[in-house]
């Protein structure tokens, strides 16, 4: 079989892609839905004058890209089990089977929606979830802000740790010079701060630890504040950005906690395919015996379970100082040996 037509597939197979395309949009926007209400709820507990319902559905909306992939391999899951029971309760699949289509197929083409979903999570990643979440949080934070609160936020660069305070009338910043050996050598306080694209000029600059007036500086390529004092998690930045931000730590504990995030993200089509394999196995000996198995709760146990053995992998290779990409791979390739064997004796 040629790669041409295990990507287009015959008219059976483009039948149940077209069947897996219906029961995955429905049960993404089932589980969309409910977290909209779920993250409603959770945004209506800041309801104030400056944060009002109106500007609360503009940050959800704002938001609601990342929601959608946040909930697609759940929905993947659940929907590719639904699917393949529905297509086996109404004979569909034994018919298939008969008339020589492999098993192995139906299945790719009940994956194909879920392979194309994956691709779209991942430039997404990269060119529009990043930007959406840096536009939402830069909202939420000028919408319910009262210029009375003071805003911190805690930015490190060139050996350099720095606190900048924002009282709403001016910002302060306090520096921690660090040496060689990572210990802090020198902290200064300025209670004059002013940002200029990549600079910062520091005005009335004070010895912290010897209450000196020291002469005002400028730091040229200083460290950008997020987005005004919005925090930019590792979860909101692009792949590009991931990967930098891991290279760029020293400590070894930190740097092998955000490789694990790292090549968790990267790596999620690949364990969501052999996750999604390793289901059907499950469901199609479990459709073999009783037919009232709630297909749904199946999916999300199995997701869940799936999700515990991604975080012990990643904690044993964390502990015992293993490549986080080895942990995560091997823990999906675990899954896709034992669904394949699972699958051939169906």
């Amino acid at each position: 079989m040629s790669f041409y037509s295990l990507i287009i597939g015959d008219t059976l197979d483009n039948l149940f892609s077209k069947y897996a395309w219906r029961f995955l949009l429905l049960t993404v926007g089932i589980f969309f839905l409910l977290d909209f209400i779920l993250a409603f709820l959770k945004e209506f507990e800041d309801l104030s004058d400056f944060y009002t319902i109106d500007k609360i559905f503009l940050f959800l909306s704002y938001s609601s890209l990342e929601a959608l992939f946040d909930i697609f391999p759940l929905s993947a899951i659940v929907s590719t089990i639904i699917c393949m029971g529905a297509i086996s309760d109404s004979g569909e699949l034994i018919a298939a089977r008969v008339s020589g289509k492999r098993l192995s197929m139906i299945i790719v083409a009940l994956l194909k929606p879920v392979f194309l979903g994956m691709i779209a999570m991942l430039i997404s990643w990269q060119f529009f979830i990043p930007n959406l979440n840096e536009a939402a949080n830069k909202f939420k934070f000028e919408s319910s802000k009262n210029l009375t609160d003071v805003k911190e936020q805690w930015v490190f660069k060139n050996d350099r740790f720095s606190k900048v305070t924002d009282t709403g009338s001016s910002k302060e910043v306090k520096i921690y010079d660090l040496d060689k050996n990572g210990d802090v050598g020198s902290i200064v306080l300025s209670k004059n701060l002013v940002i200029a694209d990549d600079e910062w000029l520091v005005k009335e600059v004070n010895d912290y630890k010897d209450n000196i007036s020291k002469s005002d500086f400028v730091w040229e390529d200083a460290p950008k504040l997020a987005m005004d004092f919005y925090n930019k998690s590792f979860k909101d930045m692009s792949l590009t950005e991931n990967y930098h931000y891991w290279q760029s730590v020293n400590e070894v504990a930190d740097r092998n906690k955000i490789g694990y995030e790292f090549w968790k993200k990267l790596l999620e089509p690949i364990s969501l395919i052999c996750l999604i394999i390793f289901a059907l196995g499950i469901s199609l000996r479990a459709i073999g015996r009783d037919k009232s198995l709630d297909r749904f709760v199946l999916g999300i146990l199995i997701a869940f379970g799936f999700n515990l053995l991604i975080k012990i992998f990643g904690n044993v290779s964390l502990i015992l100082g293993w490549s986080a990409f080895w942990g995560i791979l091997l823990s999906s390739l675990l899954l896709l040996y034992f669904g394949i064997r699972i699958i051939r004796r169906v």
